[in-house]
């Protein structure tokens, strides 16, 4: 028997991340897993540390290259 997919494509995401600046030369990559039911989890840890935000979001796009990420606004 074969079966279908009803969301042929579908990537599963995996985490979201979120870019903070902690000083003027110190930014910090924070990655929040997902629950099984979709949510956030309540803890996040910090992944990443730049100088600069162009080292983060470099650093993020090789990410984005190796697995499906998204990004969280600060609203």
């Amino acid at each position: 028997m074969k079966t279908l997919n009803s969301f042929p494509g579908v990537k599963v995401v995996q985490c979201a991340l979120n870019i903070k600046q902690m000083a003027a030369d110190s930014w910090w990559v924070y990655r929040h897993e997902f629950c099984g039911n979709g949510t956030l989890k309540p803890v996040s840890r910090v992944v990443f540390f730049g100088r600069s935000r162009d080292d983060v979001e470099r650093w993020i796009e090789t990410q984005r290259q190796e697995s499906t990420v998204y990004m969280l606004s600060d609203n």
